[in-house]
């Protein structure tokens, strides 16, 4: 709450994460904090469902559509 009012009362950056980190309550964790606040673990299934989607609703239009893709550009600019 302490750390949300600073950032909200006073246009701080949050420093929650260092007031854990001095906060004896919680010493368990001290070590393990850069782990736990790791983006890459709050992704969920994105990373899957971009490749599903891409393997589902993009390769399938570019697949229909590689001659025009290999079609060499005409509006080139010639200076």
């Amino acid at each position: 709450m302490a750390a949300g009012a600073v950032v909200k009362g006073e246009g701080k950056p949050n420093d929650l994460l260092e007031r854990i980190a001095k906060d004896s309550m919680f010493s368990a964790i001290h070590d393990k904090l850069d782990t736990l606040v790791d983006p890459s673990l709050f992704v969920g299934r994105a990373p899957e469902q971009v490749d599903e989607f891409i393997q589902d609703e993009i390769t399938p239009i570019l697949d229909a559509n590689k001659d025009l893709l290999a079609q060499a550009s005409v509006d080139a600019v010639n200076v």
